[in-house]
Parts: structure tokens; C-alpha cells; sequence
């Protein structure tokens, strides 16, 4: 009896021992359950709310483009994009199974689309490792067919979403090119409270050209819309909390649409540009390169493809490529050197005989004209374009002598137009020059090339459009620009910009008279090199060029015509260079010639 007692106790205390441990197990899941409905209860319904909230930023709408005349040159089009967020389409089990999944809606929704799957398993993985809280962009620029297509989906895809943004649209195809640029998609700079976004779409920033340039102009800046979403991910409705992104401001260009597209037509299937300036403000009237190409049809493959085209190399604006040799363009400003420094009078006769020697010994330098012009003064010279003449000017001036006049005409000296500097500032040399890179001082047969444009100096087009407009408006050099107005959304002025003057020709009235006289007389004589740019819209005043251009394969000709007009009142420069040309007088002097009378034509069309 005592021993049936003794094990009864024994389970009494254990069944009383395992009782206490259970009352305050009890006890530890009620005090759980009220420390996390009272003191949890706001941490939770914040979590809560972020699980079904989105927090989304909204993308700007960028600046618009327009030519001089308001015409719209660059536009937006609403453009969708179609992204998975990842961490929405997680399933039960291993990572594997929820890049298999991703994999396969993606792969399914492209045989729908007819589209190729822009991603694999790796980039799956690296999503989920790296940016799982990011969304990934599955489809762009998709279209309405597209849109109806995904909206019958028998099966909605949980963590899909359709994204509106905006695309660039060029409403003239490859005119501008290279002076409007293009824009790619990029992460937008971050902004205080951006770590906020649940979503945060690439945006349009400028990459060349203009779109580059300003893009702080053009861009704007995002907003932030917050949505709720349901269980599947899927927008329920929008709710407060958010703010509007701000439009950029559009850009008014000093380009005009009928010059521009005169210019191209004419460079069509050529190599080389033609760039025309206000003589009085130095804007930007037409900016041509060639070979270029399509913003309308740009993609990274064809971007990939012409950055590695030797050949043509269409990327590359030629209007502002600093590495021609001028040719006989440089004589005016040699003439004008000569004229200041008194080492050549108005009257002056010089006698061409077909070449020029340094010495009586020394290897001659050929005219053009090889029978020679006999007797030139200055204004004959710049005619008839002798190379002996200005040869016999130069080296009486002297480098030292030449040379500031070179650089005050904006040679040697970027132009600071309104683009992202590229193409240098040309080369105008100088004795420290020639020890660094020739090696050896500079000679006096240094100075008879660089006198006819050969040799030690190059510039751009635009720099020989801008010193052609000091030769036409009395010796100021003014700093190009592309962008007239900036134009806030509500249709305010926020910028204009004025004439800007960057340097001076050193040069009297008189002085210039005669460069203006023998350019009138180059292209209205019948001896005139430049004849071959006379039409009948605009009177012009001018000069050619031909610059011999040697390399270790071959050897060949860069053609210029510089010019101004009309003659009796100038408001236009132009320069055009053909590279691969015949000669200044036979390629590239018709050219503006013809670029003048089909201008003209087209605007009194468009008059009528």
C-alpha cells in the first residue's frame, strides 16, 4: 500500500510539473500575442501597408525642339513598357524554382509578342541576388496591337506590370542628326527621398548633340504617384501622398528647317559638311554632315555598327571636325597679316611666273596656274587665288607676325558653340610647337605652306563659316550657338541669347574692304576661281580652296568654298567642304551656289 502511495505522489508532482510548464508556455503565447497586438500593432500596419503599396516614381515629360521658324523638330510619343517585380513571383521551395518560373512567363509572354525573351536564367539569378526589390524590364515601346494582345491574357501573370513612359519622336527622319543627338534610357539621378520608391522607371537623358547639352534643360524632374495594389500586384487605385514631376523646358533653334534640309539634300552621297551663319549673331542657320544616318531607326546594335565603320564614319559631325588643311581659305587672313604689318601695300604688283622659290637654289612651290598669272596686286591675288603671291606675303610677315591674326579669327581656338566639345580647336602653330612636335625650329619654308593652307594648320567648318562672317561684317568674331530661346511650359520665355562677341580681326576698315573686294571679285569675274557659286537668289562674295591631303596609303583632294552674302547687305556665311573633292572652284563652290538658290526657292514655296 505504502509503495502504490509512493508512486502515486511521483506522478502527481510530474503531472504538476508538466502542468506549470504548460501554464507558462500559456502564459508566454498570451504575453506575446498582447505585447505584439499592443506595441507592435503600428510597426505591423506600417509593414502591412508597404505590402500593398507602391510607392511609384513618376517619369517627366521631356522638353520639346523646334527650328527657327517653329517648326517641331523633336517630339514625345507615350511608349509602354512591360516588367516583371521579381519579388512578386516568388514560389514555395528553392531560388530555382522561382527562376524557372520568371523564365517561363517571360518565354511565354514572348510567343505571344512575337518578340525574343530579352533575358536568361543568369540574369534572373542576379536579379534576385543583387536587385530583388527592383523590377526588370521585360518589353519596351510597346504597341497597341501589343497592349490588346496582353489585356485577353487567359491567365493574368502575378507581378507583371504595364509601365507608360514616353520615347523621343523625330518628326523630320535623319534631318539634324547631328546636331539634334539622341537619348538613351538611364537610371535618373538620385533625388532626396528616392531610397522611397518601390519603383523607379529608366528615363530618358540626352547622350549626343543638343539632347546632351541641355539635358539639363530637357529634362525635367520625376514625381512620385503612390498606388495600391492588390493581392496579385495588380494597381487597385491611387491614393494621396504623391507629388508631379515637372516638364522640361523646350529649346527654340536658331536652325533653319528648309536651310538644313537643303544642306543635307546637296551632301547627299558625298563626304563632308556645309554650316551657315548668321554674319551678324553668329547663329546657327543650317549644320550639315555626311554620311549620317536615322535617330528615327537608332538602335544599340546600329549605333555598335557605325561606331566601327572606318570607312564612312557616320557618328562623327564633320562640321565640327578640326583637322582639315584650309587650302586657299587661309589667304585672306595671310593677305590680312600682311596688310596690318606693313609688309604689303594695296598697290603693291607682284609677278607670277607659275612658282616660288625661297632662294634661287631652293625647290620651287607650284601655283595651280603652272604658265603663272604674270602681274597680281592683292585684289588680283585673292581672285585668281595665286599661290606664289601669298607665299612671297607670308614669308615676308613671319610666323610670329601671322599667327595672332590666325587666332583672333578664331582659328586654334574652340569655337564654344553650344554642343559637347568635340572636334578641338584646329591647329594654328607656333615655334615652342614645332621644337615639341616636328622636332626640329621652324623654318621659312614652314611659313610659304602654312601661307597657302598646307602644312602645319587645320580648322573646322563651323571655324571657317565664323571667319568668314568677321571678313562680311567688319571683323567681329562672334561665338556660334544653336539654341535661340528656352521656352518654360507654359509657354514663357526663360532664356535668350544674345550676339556674343568673342574676338576681333585686327584689321582696319580700308584692310578689309580689299578682302571683301577680291572675294566679290573671285566669284563675279570671269577669271574668278569661285565663279561656279554665282545663282541667281543671292549675290555672294567668296573664296575656294583645295588642300592636297598626303597619307601613307594615299593621296588625295579636300575641296572649301567660303562666302558671304548678299554682297550689298551680308546676313549669310557659309563654308562647304567635300572631302575627295576635285578642286574648291569645280566641287565645292557649286554647292553653295546651288544651296542658296534651292533655299530660296523653298521658302517662296512655302510663302505661297
Amino acid at each position: 500500500m505504502k509503495k502504490l502511495r509512493g508512486i502515486a505522489n511521483h506522478f502527481s508532482t510530474r503531472l504538476l510539473v508538466l502542468a506549470a510548464v504548460l501554464m507558462a508556455m500559456l502564459a508566454a503565447l498570451v504575453l506575446r500575442l498582447w505585447y505584439v497586438q499592443v506595441f507592435q500593432h503600428g510597426s505591423l500596419e506600417e509593414r502591412t501597408s508597404r505590402q500593398s503599396v507602391r510607392r511609384i516614381r513618376t517619369l517627366p515629360i521631356r522638353g520639346r525642339i523646334y527650328a527657327a521658324d517653329g517648326a517641331l523638330l523633336v517630339d514625345n510619343r507615350v511608349s509602354y513598357e512591360l516588367v516583371f517585380h521579381v519579388s512578386e513571383m516568388r514560389q514555395p521551395g528553392h531560388r530555382d524554382r522561382t527562376v524557372e518560373h520568371i523564365v517561363e512567363q517571360g518565354e511565354r509572354l514572348a510567343r505571344l509578342l512575337n518578340r525574343e525573351i530579352p533575358f536568361d536564367r543568369a540574369h534572373i539569378e542576379r536579379r534576385l541576388r543583387v536587385y530583388p526589390a527592383l523590377p526588370t524590364t521585360v518589353f519596351s515601346r510597346l504597341d497597341e496591337a501589343d497592349l490588346a494582345m496582353l489585356a485577353e491574357l487567359p491567365e493574368q501573370i502575378r507581378g507583371m506590370e504595364i509601365v507608360p513612359g514616353f520615347r523621343r519622336h523625330y518628326v523630320h527622319p535623319g534631318v539634324a542628326t547631328h546636331v539634334l543627338g539622341f537619348c538613351g534610357r538611364v537610371q535618373p539621378p538620385s533625388e532626396p527621398g528616392s531610397d522611397d520608391f518601390s519603383y523607379t522607371p529608366l528615363e530618358l537623358r540626352g547622350r549626343q548633340g543638343l539632347e546632351r547639352f541641355y539635358d539639363h534643360v530637357l529634362a525635367g524632374s520625376g514625381g512620385m504617384k503612390v498606388v495600391q495594389v492588390d493581392t496579385l500586384g495588380y494597381v487597385h487605385r491611387e491614393i494621396g501622398e504623391g507629388y508631379p514631376s515637372r516638364e522640361g523646358m523646350d529649346l527654340q533653334l536658331t536652325i533653319d528647317l528648309e536651310a538644313q534640309k537643303t544642306a543635307e539634300n546637296l551632301l547627299a552621297g558625298k563626304t563632308g559638311a556645309i554650316v551657315v551663319v548668321d554674319v551678324r549673331r553668329g547663329g546657327v542657320v543650317a549644320m550639315a554632315s555626311s554620311p549620317t544616318y536615322d535617330l528615327s531607326q537608332l538602335t544599340q546594335s546600329l549605333y555598335s555598327e557605325m561606331a566601327v565603320d572606318d570607312a564612312r564614319r557616320p557618328l562623327i559631325n564633320r562640321a565640327l571636325a578640326s583637322g582639315y588643311l584650309p587650302g586657299s581659305i587661309i589667304k585672306p587672313l595671310i593677305a590680312l597679316s600682311a596688310l596690318e604689318t606693313g609688309n604689303l601695300h594695296p598697290d603693291d604688283v607682284h609677278y607670277c611666273d607659275g612658282a616660288y622659290r625661297l632662294t634661287p637654289r631652293a625647290r620651287p612651290i607650284r601655283c595651280w596656274n603652272r604658265s603663272g598669272h604674270g602681274e597680281l596686286t592683292l585684289v588680283d591675288a585673292i581672285e585668281q587665288s595665286c599661290n606664289p603671291f601669298f607665299n612671297h606675303c607670308g614669308v615676308a610677315t613671319g610666323l610670329d607676325r601671322i599667327r595672332p591674326f590666325l587666332l583672333a579669327a578664331g582659328m586654334g581656338v574652340r569655337p564654344g558653340i553650344d554642343l559637347p566639345p568635340v572636334g578641338g580647336s584646329g591647329l594654328v602653330p607656333s615655334r615652342e610647337w614645332a621644337r615639341s612636335r616636328l622636332g626640329r625650329n621652324w623654318i621659312a619654308i614652314d611659313t610659304a605652306y602654312l601661307s597657302m593652307g598646307q602644312g602645319s594648320i587645320t580648322l573646322s567648318p563651323l571655324q571657317a563659316a565664323m571667319l568668314t562672317a568677321a571678313i562680311a561684317n567688319g571683323g567681329t568674331v562672334y561665338q556660334p550657338y544653336l539654341v535661340q530661346k528656352e521656352i518654360g511650359s507654359d509657354g514663357v520665355v526663360r532664356r535668350s541669347t544674345p550676339p556674343t562677341p568673342q574676338s576681333r580681326l585686327q584689321a582696319s576698315a580700308e584692310n578689309l574692304e580689299l578682302l571683301r573686294e577680291g572675294m566679290y571679285r573671285a566669284v563675279n569675274r570671269s577669271r574668278g576661281t569661285a565663279r561656279q557659286a554665282r545663282n541667281p537668289a543671292v549675290s555672294l562674295a567668296g573664296k575656294t580652296g583645295t588642300a592636297q591631303v598626303q597619307r601613307p596609303t594615299e593621296e588625295y583632294n579636300d575641296t572649301w568654298f567660303i562666302g558671304y552674302g548678299p554682297v550689298d547687305n551680308p546676313q549669310w556665311a557659309i563654308a562647304v567642304l567635300i572631302e575627295r573633292g576635285d578642286s574648291g572652284g569645280s566641287t565645292a563652290a557649286p554647292l553653295a551656289g546651288a544651296f542658296f538658290s534651292r533655299w530660296k526657292s523653298a521658302l517662296a514655296e512655302n510663302n505661297n
